[in-house]
This record gives structure tokens, C-alpha cells and sequence, in this order.
């Protein structure tokens, strides 16, 4: 479509669709057997220089909730199905009109596969290639501690979060692609760490 808005992130190339469209599934947070909800989709394909081709979705629920998940495994390496299990990444609404949005990574770990960990913007940057609030800020987010961005979290108050208005989603599908996408590609946390892709 010409009104796709596209973009790269290092050697991650993203296609986001220009409009929302109705979609029917179960959110992030009503967790493993939850109802499903009629929700408001923006579909997104990413693209890895390695050949990872994969639809995803930021959705906004009917309970008001919103996540993004991984829709259409297309093609690509083996390593990247991991993104169907733990590629999920929700935002919550901080009560002035933004979503808010930890910043947690995939990371390689002593069972041989990547889950969830916690980073610093250091780490954030070496995935990215570039200053990673930096290029978070480029793409319509606010960027700081949880605890300055959400209202009263409960836990992971100085780690790194986002901030977007409804329509900053170039900033979360940057965000899914630097948290998720670029730490498989890298095999972030596996030893030589932050690999040099450029």
C-alpha cells in the first residue's frame, strides 16, 4: 500500500499499515485462557536482515488494556518462533492519554533460550546501534524510568520505559523491534554478547 509508513531499525526493516482495522483476539494481559475481546488492530510487518519475515499487531482492547503480539510467522530462522511465546509486550495507560511500556528484552540465558530480562539504555543502545532513547524519541515517544513515566508502579521503577500518545506507534513497533527482534538476531546474552551487525 502507498500509505504504508516505513522505517528501519539497524538491519530491521519496518512496514506499518496506515489505519486501524477490527480485530477479534485475546489480550496480553487477560494471560493463558482469557475470553476473548473485539479490539482496534494496527498491523505491522517486520523484516530482519537474516531473512526473519513476521507480521505483528498493536492492539488496543474493548477493556481498554493494549499489547503488542506477534501475529503471522511468515519466514526466518528457527530462533525467531521464540517471539510467538515470550514476544508479547504490553502498555498500559498512565491516565493523562499516554500508553506506557517497559522496556524489558529478550535475552539468551543457562536454558538455551531467550526470555524477558531487564536492561539498561546501555544495553538498549548497543542492540540498536544508535542512542536507543534517542531513536525512541524520533519516533513520537517520551522516554525515562518507569517510575517517572507510569504512576506508582508497583515493581522495576528506575528500569528503562516509553511513553506514546495513540498515535505513537512508529515508537512501539521500533520499541518491539529493539526489545525483541535484534536481541535474537544478536544472540544477546549468549558469550560475545552484542554481536556487531552494522
Amino acid at each position: 500500500m502507498s500509505d504504508d509508513i516505513e522505517f528501519n531499525v539497524g538491519l530491521v526493516a519496518i512496514t506499518m499499515r496506515p489505519a486501524d482495522v477490527d480485530f477479534r483476539g485475546v489480550p496480553v494481559s487477560a494471560g493463558r485462557g482469557g475470553v476473548e475481546q473485539e479490539g482496534k488492530l494496527r498491523e505491522a510487518v517486520i523484516e530482519s536482515s537474516d531473512g526473519l519475515r513476521m507480521t505483528i499487531g498493536c492492539t488496543v482492547w474493548e477493556d481498554g488494556s493494549a499489547d503488542v503480539q506477534p501475529l503471522d510467522f511468515l519466514a526466518g530462522p528457527d530462533a525467531y518462533r521464540r517471539l510467538e511465546a515470550a514476544g508479547r509486550m504490553t502498555l498500559t495507560d498512565a491516565g493523562d492519554g499516554a500508553r506506557v511500556a517497559l522496556l524489558r528484552t529478550l535475552k539468551y540465558g543457562d536454558r538455551g533460550y531467550p526470555s524477558l530480562a531487564s536492561v539498561t539504555w546501555e544495553e538498549l543502545s548497543e542492540l540498536a546501534g544508535t542512542d536507543a532513547a534517542d531513536l525512541l524519541i524520533s519516533h513520537g515517544a517520551r522516554v525515562g524510568a518507569y517510575e517517572d513515566l507510569r504512576p506508582q508502579p508497583r515493581q522495576y521503577r528506575e528500569h528503562p520505559a516509553f511513553a506514546v500518545s495513540e498515535d505513537g506507534l512508529e515508537a512501539v513497533f521500533a520499541a518491539f523491534a529493539i526489545t525483541r527482534v535484534i536481541p535474537i538476531m544478536k544472540s544477546f546474552g549468549r558469550d560475545g554478547g552484542v554481536e556487531a551487525l552494522y
